[in-house]
């Protein structure tokens, strides 16, 4: 399945997954020949990217794929805090902006809450957000669907329920696919969708 992109797609260097660059964190080398993390994503030169995943980090850390990239000997402790840190940050300002799309979706009435009412959807496709915390009942619900693109939103039952201003333990929401505020928490979500859970 192919989703429109609102931006060119780069690759990171660690786990070489594809996604729109606004997604991945930009390093360019400097005139001096150190590597600086590029916070605008406009600095003169070619720019390495690499996911903003302390896993990935600590991969191009050990592997060395980050300095082969830029050709640039990375041999100071602070750059990898540095990175970290911009990492943890910029995961949580693209959470920030899912929560964000869901309070939207809600209000325009495109949000769909609940098990009951994304299985008595007429929509064909839809992206279905479980809690990190789901009950088995959930997992199994999301398993037997195969219509369904799942993720996992790094918030939990309580969290997704205040988020939607709902008193009841909310598991799970979904969206129709081709809307443009799944596509885009898909986009933020760095993800096409996981494997459903297994039966």
């Amino acid at each position: 399945m192919t989703f429109l992109h609102s931006e060119p797609q780069r690759t990171c260097t660690a786990c070489r997954a594809k996604t729109d660059k606004g997604n991945l964190i930009r390093i360019v080398k400097s005139p001096e020949g150190k590597p600086v993390i590029d916070k605008t994503k406009k600095l003169p030169g070619r720019g390495v990217y690499i996911c903003p995943d302390l896993e990935c980090i600590e991969l191009v850390k050990k592997s060395g794929s980050l300095s082969r990239a830029l050709k640039a000997k990375i041999d100071y402790e602070n750059f990898w805090s540095e990175l970290e840190k911009f990492a943890e940050n910029f995961a949580l300002n693209e959470n920030l902006k899912i929560r964000s799309i869901l309070g939207l979706s809600r209000k325009s009435g495109a949000l769909l809450i609940g098990s009951d009412r994304i299985e008595s959807s007429k929509e064909k496709k839809i992206l279905v957000m479980s809690a990190n915390d789901c009950s088995e009942g959930v997992k199994n619900f999301l398993s037997s669907h195969e219509n369904f693109i799942h993720i996992t939103l790094n918030m939990n039952v309580k969290e997704l329920s205040e988020l939607i201003g709902s008193r009841g333990g909310v598991q799970i929401l979904g969206l129709p696919l081709n809307s443009g505020f799944a596509k885009k928490i898909m986009s933020l979500n760095n993800t096409k969708g996981e494997k459903p859970f297994e039966r």
